[in-house]
């Protein structure tokens, strides 16, 4: 009797061993399916990845030059606004050069009436031109 229960368990653990062995036999075929589309999967991330990474390149390459271009844009505004800062100091001195002619011009007018002499009219005229300066041969060369 204690034979045929050993035999009895022995079946009971052979059909267990079997079972996990038919169960471990489906889950390793589906696995190797499943590898199959898991490498599609890998392959096209790969390919995606590749595409980001050349049109990271591309994306790189147009900053660059859009950066240099903005330099050389900024650089050629700092040049003009040095030209426009000088042109208007320029004209800030004229001006005040025929201000100071034409109070010096009404001071006299002023004492001559004053006096009651007799002025002969005077014309007011604006300072000779001075030579242009190599600035503004510049600027004349860029219009």
């Amino acid at each position: 009797m204690l034979a045929l229960a050993l035999d009895g368990l022995i079946v009971v653990l052979l059909l267990a061993a079997l079972g996990l062995g038919i169960r471990l036999h489906l889950g390793l075929r589906r696995l190797r399916q499943d590898g199959g589309e898991f490498e599609r999967l890998v392959g096209a991330l790969d390919t995606a990845t590749e595409r980001a990474e050349s049109a990271l390149g591309g994306l790189k390459g147009a900053a660059d030059d859009l950066g240099k271009r903005w330099q050389d844009e900024v650089a050629t505004v700092q040049r003009v606004l040095d030209d426009l800062r000088f042109l208007t100091g320029r004209g800030e001195q004229l001006a005040d050069q025929l201000e100071a002619q034409i109070r010096q011009a009404r001071t006299s007018a002023a004492e001559a009436t004053a006096r009651h002499d007799v002025v002969p009219a005077t014309r007011v005229t604006a300072p000779a031109p001075q030579p242009a300066t190599d600035l503004e041969q510049a600027l004349r060369a860029l219009r």
